[in-house]
């Protein structure tokens, strides 16, 4: 039987640090960190107005800015003329359009899926 102790043991001899003493420099919920996280930019981007939108591109050179905040910038300003790039954005940020399902006595089932694209 292995007895309990309160004494450091292991790779950690000093029982100094580890996420103990530093819970800030884990991540214990298994999720990215904004910066890494799409749906954080989206939601950014979202909320700037459009003149710091526009220069947030200067403002930000490449060196500093992560790949998701780059390519969630991309795909605003793309959603901007672009009725898909909108679409993507929106249920990326806000979630699908629900989509009504209806079951009738004989089991069938109607799906009716909305789509919004125009050119159809």
């Amino acid at each position: 039987m292995t007895k309990a102790t309160t004494e450091p043991v292991g790779n950690n001899p000093t029982g100094i640090g580890g996420f103990g003493d530093n819970p800030q420099n884990s991540n214990p919920g298994g999720r990215p960190k904004n910066a890494e996280s799409f749906a954080y930019w989206y939601g950014q981007f979202k909320n700037m107005s459009v003149k710091d939108l526009k220069s947030w591109q200067n403002d930000n050179p490449e060196d500093t800015r992560t790949v998701a905040s780059d390519l969630a910038f991309v795909r605003v300003i793309n959603a901007r003329k672009d009725l898909r790039e909108f679409q993507e954005v929106a249920n990326r940020s806000e979630g699908m359009p629900k989509q009504s399902i209806e079951t009738q006595g004989d089991n069938t089932i109607t799906v009716t899926i909305k789509d919004y694209d125009d050119s159809k």
